[in-house]
């Protein structure tokens, strides 16, 4: 799964309970491992009859499993089931005696089943206002939906508030599900479409999944739906959209036919289930693997003025890849969630180099190594196969997404091309159906490529941190030597040991570059190389293969040399930073210019950031330049930089932001508008609130650029703005934003905390994370009962992180 995760600080916590004592990452992970349960009997098929009414915004439901006890003399079955009511339970047809309480149903079991035979247990029951699992999304402007929609989400415990199941990853079995929907609705859900059957007013989707799944991925998405189909590979292709909106889907799903087919040829698996179905559905926060029926946030719906400078190709990737990595293959307890979301984040990375080329790759890889760093820095560190959290949300995180893909991307660069391919197939075709571990892939390797893998996996995924390198350039004897010392502090403590690495060294001269491989594994080495010439440049771990940071000292010279000649885009960026650092003369003129000539436009906007630390008249003409360029992101990266020069260029921005085709550059220019000149850009701001746009990018701009003037006049207006019928982009932004006022406005955590019980699931953790940051105690008892009793499971774990912040605060 995919999602916008906002991950914020951290500090000392304390609420004289034990439970709250201590740092972030006990009070997110605790200190208990958590192991996948005992099971008394193994599901074989679980078959759903659905009876959706929008009206009364409930399901009226028939839950049909078939279960194979593990022993002999098995009395009763007990399953995970909450937020609904049990009106009987059968066995094999026969009423049976149950106990529904406490999230379990146990059911009883007649004596006479024996160890490999199949019993069905019926359970009937009733689901009303669903807490978690299932979403009623009402139609309207806040929606962004003309008509009601239903969607269901079972990760990574929830599948138990729509039908009763042993809720955990590594219970596989065959699925079907019969929704009867309103006529003119569509039900969408796993594998293939078996049936279609009208009657009077309703209409009957029949679907049946034929290999065994994971529970959680079972899925229902029912709405007003237009269809999109195309072919991949012989696959069909289908997007479901709100009927009118096709356009839209094709624009923001576009690249997944392609990617369909990179994928299966690369693992040389072919794609494994009948059919790939996207749905984008209104209000869902992010997107969701669900096999062979995706469900995605409608904000895959791109219209044509956003798709100048947006994509969705990353999220289509991911989820995509989740078919093999999360569905074919399941981590077998979320301890291994990397198994799953790891292979799916580097997979998406993988199909960016092939779409697009290996700057944005590398781009993408250089972005999520910062994510996890912060995450590391300011949160809390962890290993990547981590057996302690509260709840399973927790292990969602930087450590098992962008960390988890760079352990892949350095095993791919260790292993070499052909293997790794050879190895992920093979992972793939021998655990197919089945649930995984790590060591299972790690066996694999181990197997196809005769080398002892422990090590690396030992250093990497069960070992926390990275590790940190100062580097120093001196001149050998001669100008044909170099002599580089490497001290290495690793991120995993002082007294850690160190990490053991090959890293790679590029020198450069006049018409010569050469690469040398050494080993680094001590703490402080010093390394010689004689040379073609006197070197121009030298750049360590070019290629970016390294989890790593790194400073290197070495000359003026030879940065610039850098900035202008490095066919690595990361190493273009890296020498723009130090640059900025050192500003010496020339340097504003010099990455001005290397903004401007950059053909990568990441590394050109990254320049432009560099470029922004400079202060002075000097970088403020140079940025007002740039936002003229033709790349609409170097123009929003020049706008945003701008916002560092007190009350300048206010009518450049101004006009950016009325009339650029870019909705992101329009947003930047309102936002940056109101910190160099509130009084000046307020009539501006307060038309950009009325703009229309995608995922409200504009308003929403408006609004952080209103926000920042800190004008008690305008608190009304940004209550106002985070009200419905206004979209999740302008009321989550509005949100934000009041939260920067709490401190001479007491009524703004009052007005917040009504936002704790919207049902939508974003707008709530919005509400959650601008409470932890105001620190405001008086919201503590709120935020105590979120984190204990919410049904959904990441509602519990962010009130439980910003519970912690507020503590902390009053301690301090």
């Amino acid at each position: 799964m995919r999602r916008d995760l906002d991950f914020l600080g951290c500090a000392r916590g304390w609420d004289g309970r034990g439970e709250w004592a201590g740092d972030l990452r006990t009070a997110l992970l605790g200190q208990k491992p958590r192991y996948a349960p005992d099971r008394d009997f193994d599901t074989a098929h679980v078959a759903l009859e659905m009876d959706v009414d929008f009206r009364r915004r409930s399901v009226r439901a028939v839950c049909r499993t078939q279960i194979v006890p593990y022993r002999k003399g098995l009395r009763s079955a007990e399953f995970d089931a909450e937020g609904f009511r049990v009106r009987s339970v059968a066995v094999d047809g026969v009423p049976s005696r149950f106990a529904h309480q406490g999230g379990k149903l146990r059911v009883a079991l007649p004596s006479r089943l024996i160890p490999g035979a199949r019993a069905e247990v019926e359970v009937r029951y009733d689901i009303r206002e669903p807490r978690a699992g299932l979403r009623f999304v009402s139609p309207g402007a806040g929606s962004g939906a003309r008509y009601p929609q239903l969607w269901s989400q079972g990760q990574p415990e929830e599948a138990r508030f729509w039908f009763p199941c042993h809720d955990n990853p590594h219970e596989k079995a065959t699925s079907e599900i019969r929704a009867i929907v309103p006529r003119g609705f569509t039900a969408v859900s796993n594998g293939r479409l078996v049936a279609q059957e009208r009657s009077g007013g309703k209409e009957a989707f029949h679907w049946r999944m034929d290999r065994p799944h994971a529970l959680y991925l079972v899925s229902l998405a029912v709405g007003r739906f237009g269809r999109v189909e195309r072919q991949a590979d012989g696959v069909p292709v289908v997007f479901y959209c709100e009927a009118g909106r096709e356009a839209d889907a094709a624009r923001g799903l576009g690249k997944t036919a392609k990617a369909l087919e990179f994928f299966s040829r690369m693992t040389g698996v072919s794609y494994p289930y009948p059919q790939y179905a996207q749905v984008a559905a209104a209000e869902f926060p992010g997107g969701m693997e669900n096999t062979s029926s995706t469900t995605q946030t409608d904000a895959v719906l791109i219209d044509e003025r956003a798709a100048l400078d947006t994509d969705m190709d990353l999220l289509v990737a991911h989820e995509l890849a989740h078919q093999w990595f999360g569905d074919l293959v399941t981590c077998r307890d979320w301890s291994h969630a990397w198994l799953n979301e790891g292979f799916a984040t580097y997979f998406e990375i993988l199909f960016q180099e092939y779409d697009k080329g290996r700057d944005e790759a590398d781009y993408e890889l250089f972005r999520n190594a910062h994510l996890y760093f912060e995450e590391d820095a300011r949160r809390y560190r962890r290993p990547v196969v981590c057996q302690n959290y509260h709840n399973p949300w927790s292990l969602f995180d930087r450590h098992t997404y962008e960390k988890g893909a760079w352990v892949l991307h350095m095993l791919k660069h260790e292993l070499g091309e052909e293997l790794w391919w050879r190895g992920v197939g093979e992972y793939l075709r021998r655990h197919k159906d089945r649930s995984v571990e790590t060591s299972d892939f790690a066996g694999v390797l181990t197997e196809l490529s005769g080398r002892n893998f422990k090590p690396f996996f030992d250093q990497w995924l069960h070992r926390p941190g990275y590790p940190t390198f100062r580097l120093r350039y001196d001149q050998g004897r001669s100008p044909r030597t170099a002599v580089l010392w490497v001290h290495q502090t690793s991120a995993a403590g002082r007294d850690a040991e160190s990490f053991k690495v090959k890293a790679v060294f590029r020198f450069s001269g006049r018409g010569w570059e050469r690469d040398f491989v050494r080993d680094v594994s001590d703490k402080m080495r010093e390394f010689s190389f004689v040379l073609p010439g006197e070197p121009l440049n030298v750049e360590f771990d070019p290629d970016q293969i390294l989890l790593k940071k790194a400073r290197m000292i070495k000359p003026l010279s030879m940065w610039r040399h850098q900035l202008l000649g490095s066919r690595s885009a990361i190493g273009r960026i890296e020498a723009a930073f130090e640059l900025a650092r050192l500003n010496a003369a020339g340097t504003v003129r010099l990455l001005e210019g290397a903004a401007r000539r950059e053909r990568f436009w990441g590394a050109a906007c990254e320049i432009a950031r560099a470029l922004g630390r400079i202060p002075g008249d000097e970088t403020r003409h140079a940025l007002e330049g740039l936002l003229a360029a033709d790349h609409p992101k170097l123009r929003r990266q020049a706008a945003s930089s701008l916002a560092h020069f007190a009350r300048k260029a206010p009518v450049k921005l101004a006009r950016l932001a009325r009339r650029d085709p870019s909705i992101h550059v329009a947003a930047e220019a309102f936002r940056t508008l109101g910190v160099l000149d509130p009084r000046y850009a307020r009539p501006i701001l307060m038309k950009g609130l009325r703009q229309k746009s995608w995922r409200d990018t504009v308003s929403a701009g408006a609004v952080a650029g209103l926000a920042w003037a800190k004008n008690p006049a305008d608190v009304g207006i940004l209550k106002k703005a985070a009200m419905k019928p206004n979209g999740y982009g302008t009321r989550s932004q509005a949100m934000r934003a009041l939260a920067g006022f709490s401190s001479f406005d007491r009524g703004i955590a009052p007005f917040l905390r009504g936002f704790l019980e919207d049902g939508d699931e974003r707008i709530v953790l919005t509400a959650i994370s601008a409470l932890g940051d105001i620190e405001d105690k008086g919201s503590a008892g709120a935020l105590e009962r979120l984190s204990r009793r919410a049904a959904r499971s990441r509602v519990r774990l962010e009130a439980r992180e910003a519970l912690f912040r507020i503590r902390a605060g009053i301690e301090n």
